[in-house]
């Protein structure tokens, strides 16, 4: 499937553009409403082809959010700071490091845009449980935190305007359930929580070195 997702890729965008002005040259003509009709149905088979293949790690990955954070486990003690991120987290990222070498060794090129894709299904996976929690101590407000921001920076990739959107969304839904008092108290709590992130990502660089950002020499030469 990610094959025929990849040749209809190229199809959309040279061949077939190609040949429809290499038509038109040779016959003087104008093929505006037929290259139209020609777009239009390749993009209705590339949607479909494209739910159809990431059908399945969305519901995997929905299945591991919803579990995670709806275990009894997951809410910290009250009086507890954490220092991990629970391991929902990890387990929905390893999901997506399949995913990607998947992707990524059968047609690569799509990977920015399936990944992407499956970032923002997380993202909205995430605020549809964070919403079926109806209140937020301290400590869960941390943990929340720490398992959004762990996920939005090991993905930041692939992040795009959607994705942003809905971790604004959790943001908004975790401080609807909280109180004043744990508002303040997280502000200060912040610095420490991006020591521990920071140590998290360190931690877990080989097991995500696949969603880091490949730089071209260019790049290498000027840093």
């Amino acid at each position: 499937m990610l094959l025929t997702l990849s040749n209809l890729q190229a199809l959309r965008a040279d061949v077939v553009p190609s040949l429809t002005m290499q038509f038109e040259n040779a016959f003087s003509v104008k093929l505006t409403e037929e290259a139209k009709t020609i777009r239009d149905v390749l993009a209705q088979i590339d949607a479909r082809l494209f739910q159809s293949y990431t059908r399945p790690p969305i519901d995997e990955l929905r299945g591991i959010i919803k579990a995670g954070i709806l275990a009894p486990e997951w809410e910290p003690l009250p009086t507890e700071k954490p220092k991990d991120v629970k391991p929902y987290v990890y387990e929905a990222l390893l999901s997506l490091v399949l995913v990607h070498t998947q992707v990524a060794t059968t047609a690569s090129s799509l990977t920015p845009q399936i990944l992407s894709y499956l970032l923002e299904q997380v993202s909205r996976d995430l605020l549809d449980a964070f919403k079926q929690r109806s209140r937020y101590t301290l400590a869960s407000l941390m943990q929340a935190t720490l398992d959004v921001e762990f996920v939005a920076q090991t993905l930041s990739q692939y992040a795009t305007d959607r994705a942003g959107q809905l971790q604004s969304d959790i943001y908004q839904e975790l401080d609807k359930g909280t109180d004043n008092d744990a508002r303040v108290k997280l502000q200060s709590e912040l610095p420490d929580m991006r020591a521990v992130l920071k140590r998290l990502r360190e931690g877990s660089r080989s097991e995500f070195a696949c969603f880091k950002k490949v730089r071209k020499p260019a790049e290498r030469v000027k840093s």
